[in-house]
């Protein structure tokens, strides 16, 4: 009896155990997998980082050690007045912008370039701006225009793609046919896209979105959309929603079939609205699938490579396109190792954050 006892008194503890197993004996494989396909290369890689290796060369490589870290990672902030004019005022260029003076010769000397000039409130006076420079200034500069491309075009094919998963997730005619549609921009290779919609931006009154804008009485002359600094990250936003909404729409889509249908027939008859409704059921039930798509555009869109290198060569750079620059162009291994490394640490950094803040882990 006493036996029988234990035995009824360790099923759920037998069934946990049993699951635990289960599920390590299909993760196993798969780690085991992304060590050998992932670990090995990311040492290598590492190791590559701490020497002045060049690529396609006999060069012998020497250890350099953190120099390139170092190189990557150093930034200054400084004080700079603005350029004088004849009448003592600050001068302008042609845009209207105030010119500021350089940075001094030491600083210069040292190998350190302006990154940006801040006219912020933190300054000694509107005169005065905040100086950001750094030994690498188009790497830090390529942090900024990245992070700002993430953050900007994954918060609005967000929207964007909730908007759409939700339309095409309602009961109309032609349902199935308005969702294949929408999946064209998203097959459209993203080379292909780039061209046409380079196409399409052209500065003169050929392009098509410069002719319907003028048209419509918007804009009163041709636009630079894709060489003017000021509109190119705009420009490259606005493309990469309308390719990638649709994917993340896909990824909503799905998790919006899996809430049960009873819950709003439920809340119907309590007499909620169609906002109660959605705050209250659609946007808690579709967390975990808002947090993978979220998760899968964002890393993808760190990473962006394609676009950047055709729309805009070498004036404009992503972190991706200006390792490609300084491994291909330049032939330095040893720093384009160090920048990969870099890419990989915010790419994580941005993944552990997400699992973090937006419980992927307990959903």
């Amino acid at each position: 009896m006493a036996r029988l006892a234990r035995q009824t008194d360790l099923p759920d503890e037998s069934l946990v155990n049993r699951e635990m197993r289960a599920a390590w004996n299909l993760l196993v494989p798969a780690l085991l997998i992304l060590v050998v396909v992932a670990a090995r290369p990311l040492e290598a890689t590492i190791i590559t980082s701490l020497t002045d290796k060049r690529f396609a060369s006999d060069h012998v490589p020497n250890f350099v050690g953190l120099k390139h870290y170092r190189t990557l990672l150093t930034v200054r902030f400084d004080e700079v007045a603005c350029r004088r004019a004849d009448d003592g005022s600050c001068a302008r260029s042609a845009s209207g912008a105030i010119r500021w003076e350089t940075l001094p010769r030491e600083r210069l000397a040292e190998g350190y370039r302006t990154a940006w000039n801040l006219n912020v409130p933190l300054v000694s006076g509107p005169d005065t701006a905040l100086s950001i420079s750094a030994l690498d200034r188009t790497w830090i500069r390529s942090i900024w225009v990245t992070l700002v491309f993430t953050v900007a075009s994954v918060s609005l094919e967000l929207v964007l793609g909730l908007f759409i998963a939700l339309t095409v997730h309602s009961e109309f005619r032609g349902r199935g046919a308005m969702r294949a549609v929408m999946l064209v921009p998203w097959a459209i290779p993203t080379v292909v896209s780039a061209r046409l919609w380079e196409l399409m931006l052209k500065d003169t009154s050929a392009g098509v979105v410069n002719r319907a804008l003028m048209m419509s009485g918007i804009i009163d002359s041709p636009q630079a959309w894709l060489t003017t600094s000021a509109l190119q990250i705009p420009s490259a936003i606005m493309i990469d929603v309308w390719k990638t909404a649709p994917f993340m729409a896909l990824l909503l889509l799905a998790g919006l079939q899996v809430i049960p249908k009873e819950l709003y027939e439920s809340a119907r008859v309590d007499g909620a609205s169609r906002v109660r409704e959605f705050l209250s059921i659609t946007l808690p039930l579709l967390r975990p699938a808002i947090a993978v798509a979220l998760i899968f555009r964002t890393l993808d869109a760190l990473r962006v490579f394609d676009l950047f290198n055709v729309l805009f060569g070498r004036s404009e750079h992503s972190v991706s396109t200006y390792n490609f620059e300084v491994l291909i162009n330049n032939q330095e291994a040893g720093y384009a190792s160090a920048i990969g490394v870099l890419i990989f640490v915010l790419i994580f950094g941005f993944a552990v954050l997400y699992v973090r803040f937006l419980g992927v882990n307990r959903s």
